[in-house]
């Protein structure tokens, strides 16, 4: 009895280590039956059903055609404000919208090309602008980013939007992945799936020492070119996204040397870190994140050489997360888990999660901005 306590014990410490927190614990959801899961008692490979699950949830997550046409209609806003005040300027839509791997919650990113004044500046206007316009509930601008940008709010229907003023970056790493994906049709399910079970645990963004989308996307990309699969076609066709994701889990949760650098150009390669990036490397110390990890990742763009990886700083904390769930699939794989249970709850994700329960709500409309607020 004190033995099977302290296992009891031990097993609730390491999940709650890996849980997603209270913050997305709400709603009264079946998490054995998540709204996307669909039975099929006739596949009887474990892999194979997780493969149709993965499918499911990207479906799930996908914007709907309504919610494509607010967003549509949202920018739309942002532009006419923008064509108002500075007529020959130019918008341009980047990031998870552009690319097709945003979340139901995820926001717009715009870009304002060809402004005749300082971004800072540029945002200061246009907010001003737009909240005498009755158009946004909420504002944030953060000047001292790496690329300053301008965090607002729709009042009508609470779609949210980055925006960021004469700013081509964002527009070129779009790009990127855009093609990346056309070149691997799995990036997307795998991206959609990951890119949530990151979310659920607060490690989704580049600020906070997680990892953005543009660093997962290099990061899936990586595993992918190395992957066996590609280099042999019987495998090739015999490999499902149930076999993909617990390779990647295993792969960075266990396998991969985080004392080399990765870069996903000319087919992907690896490179002695200070080689590239010195004996420290930028925003690295001695060149090991908290908990002696970090990830050095090459951008594949741009002339002089930048490491994605350093900004991510809870590295060791990400690598742990990958090899929990590289575990908890050994384990639904090892016991043949039934075909009435879904693979991807509650092990991996917590269907109790807001934008889950929310899924199909997450658009209203925000109480008027308060006068404070305007600049």
């Amino acid at each position: 009895d004190h033995v099977e306590q302290a296992e009891l014990e031990s097993r609730r410490a390491t999940e709650d280590f890996m849980s997603v927190g209270e913050f997305g614990k709400k709603g009264a959801v079946n998490e054995q039956l998540p709204p996307w899961f669909i039975q099929r008692p006739h596949i009887e490979s474990v892999a194979l059903r997780l493969h149709e699950e993965i499918l499911d949830f990207a479906q799930f997550m996908k914007p709907t055609y309504e919610e494509v046409q607010a967003r549509r209609a949202w920018v739309n806003v942002i532009s006419g404000y923008c064509k108002m005040l500075w007529p020959m300027c130019q918008i341009r839509v980047f990031g998870s919208f552009f690319t097709g791997l945003s979340l139901p919650n995820g926001d717009v990113d715009v870009a304002i090309m060809n402004v005749p004044c300082k971004p800072a500046t540029a945002m200061k206007i246009l907010a001003d602008t737009m909240l005498a316009g009755n158009e946004i509930s909420w504002l944030e601008i953060i000047e001292s980013a790496k690329v300053p940008v301008m965090k607002i709010r729709s009042q009508s229907v609470g779609l949210r939007a980055d925006v960021v003023v004469n700013q081509q970056d964002g527009l070129d790493t779009s790009k990127f992945i855009k093609q990346s994906i056309k070149a691997f049709p799995q990036m997307r399910p795998l991206l959609v799936f990951v890119k949530y079970y990151l979310l659920q645990r607060g490690l989704n963004d580049t600020f906070t020492g997680g990892m953005g989308s543009y660093l997962l996307c290099n990061v899936v990309l990586h595993f992918l070119q190395r992957h066996p699969s590609l280099r042999d076609p019987q495998l090739h066709t015999s490999t499902s996204l149930g076999h993909l994701l617990f390779d990647f889990l295993r792969y960075y949760g266990r396998d991969f040397r985080y004392d080399v650098g990765v870069s996903v150009r000319d087919g992907g390669y690896t490179f002695r870190k200070e080689e590239r990036f010195g004996s420290k490397g930028k925003g690295k110390g001695d060149g090991k994140g908290k908990g002696g990890v970090s990830l050095c990742m090459e951008s594949p763009l741009g002339a002089s050489p930048i490491d994605l990886g350093a900004p991510a700083f809870r590295m060791h904390i990400l690598r742990n997360l990958f090899h929990h769930g590289w575990h908890c699939l050994s384990h639904l794989f090892v016991t043949r888990a039934p075909p009435e249970e879904s693979l991807l709850c509650p092990f991996l994700l917590d269907a109790r999660h807001g934008v889950i329960t929310e899924r199909y709500s997450l658009m209203s409309e925000q109480p008027a901005a308060l006068a404070s607020m305007r600049l």
